[in-house]
């Protein structure tokens, strides 16, 4: 692990912000290259992009989204933003996508499917997440800076997701269960090189693309065809990669007093989860003074006169397991084709029974006896019921909850009466600055396409 932990600090080194690393130099060691197969990537790329993520909703999503609100006059809480916000999203996720196109460039020359089918997967999940926060970007030219293309075209979005469903629809095709992941004998961090599991992964990813991008048919094909398209069927499929916390699975967070420092839970946040008598408050939050469970308004003006909660440190301690997308996620999708009628509509109430029990118990957490009694609870036939509990299946899952709320605009999350006018929520981020340095051409051609580089241009799929 240490030998292919250094190998990926070796090519998240190169420069990123022209889209992917130079593997010029890379390739002209020929010891190294020697040590490289299509698994040898595959931890350190998992363990790299999960840790980030993590650390994005802490960072970002969580105080966007109201789980956190800080002491500070300003934050995402109150929709402040800098030209830099976007800044990691691009370096993480591009330097991520160059060693998964290795991966897949590896697969193809030793000739094992399962191992590009994975990066197909990888590939699809990492490009919409790049794709959902900014827009445009590069995808047909990226990381090909070996063949000259150090100045990639941004694609088109729309395109980019249609490139991204025919790259999961292919690696559909290339999982075979039956063959084993030969270069990750000892197993991969996130299945253990469990080839059932990376096959329902791959179309759970789907599901989440093809609902975004409204293509119901497809969408609908997917879901009614199990055999063909296999997804996750339980908590145990789920995409949750475990972090020991150890050397060299350190976990997110360097100083844990960091996480809940001048930090506190939502009223917003809270408020649900008192109303449902819900076990995850006694995790995700603690008690205030009075041992109860009390959030402080989101974007206030005025600092409350009462004691509040704040942050369980607990969440933030190693060992403990990302969420890359879970199996909640899936009976919420699953639900809402019922409620929008793209499926059969009697499959609503127990998808969304399915999906609160799994967001639970992911936690390791027991579901009340009565906890589905609870009219607050029940299913009501809305979308919005569907989506309020999915916000929390959404808990510290990268910038997912930020991007449902863009598409629906549900769950309706309070805005703060300190949120000075004119402050909105982000339909995007900006582009790294440095692009307008490195890839002039591209940026600009991206603009025009856009029509602009605002945090007001929504994209295709948003509300």
């Amino acid at each position: 692990m240490k030998a292919k932990t250094f190998f990926i600090s070796c090519l998240t080194a190169i420069s990123i912000l022209t889209s992917c690393s130079e593997f010029d130099q890379l390739n002209q060691d020929p010891d190294r290259l020697e040590t490289v197969n299509p698994g040898t990537m595959l931890d350190p790329v998992l363990y790299d992009l999960a840790i980030y993520n993590w650390q994005r909703y802490n960072s970002y999503t969580g105080e966007l989204m109201q789980y956190s609100s800080s002491s500070s006059s300003g934050g995402y809480s109150r929709y402040y933003f800098t030209e830099s916000t976007g800044n990691s999203v691009w370096n993480a996720y591009y330097s991520a996508l160059s060693n998964i196109k290795e991966i897949e460039k590896q697969a193809i020359a030793y000739n094992v499917p399962n191992y590009q089918a994975i990066a197909l997967t990888l590939q699809g999940w990492v490009m919409q997440m790049l794709v959902d926060t900014f827009g445009d970007v590069p995808f047909s030219e990226a990381c090909r800076a070996e063949e000259g293309i150090t100045k990639p075209k941004f694609d088109d979005q729309k395109e980019i997701y249609n490139n991204i469903i025919e790259g999961l629809k292919t690696a559909n095709g290339l999982y075979d269960e039956n063959t084993a992941l030969n270069y990750n004998t000892s197993g991969e961090l996130l299945y253990a090189s469990d080839v059932a599991k990376w096959h329902k992964f791959n179309n759970s990813i789907l599901l989440r693309i093809l609902l975004r991008a409204g293509k119901t048919a497809d969408l609908k094909n997917v879901l009614e065809n199990p055999a063909q398209y296999p997804v996750f069927e339980s908590n145990d499929d789920a995409a949750l990669l475990s972090v020991s916390g150890t050397y060299p699975q350190e976990g997110p967070i360097t100083r844990l007093q960091d996480f809940y420092i001048a930090r506190n839970a939502t009223k917003f946040f809270v408020d649900n989860l008192n109303a449902w008598n819900d076990p995850r408050v006694t995790l995700f939050t603690t008690p205030n003074e009075d041992n109860q469970y009390v959030g402080v308004p989101s974007g206030y003006e005025t600092a409350p006169d009462y004691s509040v909660s704040g942050l369980n440190v607990t969440i933030a301690t190693a060992p403990l397991k990302i969420n890359l997308i879970s199996y909640a996620e899936v009976e919420f999708i699953r639900a809402e084709a019922a409620q929008r009628g793209i499926i059969t509509t009697a499959e609503a109430e127990q998808a969304y029974i399915r999906g609160v029990r799994a967001a639970i118990e992911q936690w390791n957490l027991k579901v009340p006896d009565d906890y589905f009694n609870n009219p607050k609870v029940i299913y009501d036939g809305t979308l919005e019921r569907i989506m309020l509990q999915k916000y929390y299946s959404l808990f510290f899952c990268d910038q997912q909850q930020w991007f449902e709320y863009m598409r629906t605009g549900l769950p309706t999350i309070p805005r703060g009466d300190g949120v000075p006018a004119g402050n909105e929520m982000p339909h995007r981020l900006l582009y790294p600055s440095s692009l307008q340095r490195s890839n002039i051409d591209g940026y600009q051609a991206a603009v025009e396409n856009m029509g602009g580089d605002d945090y007001d241009i929504k994209l295709f799929w948003q509300k």
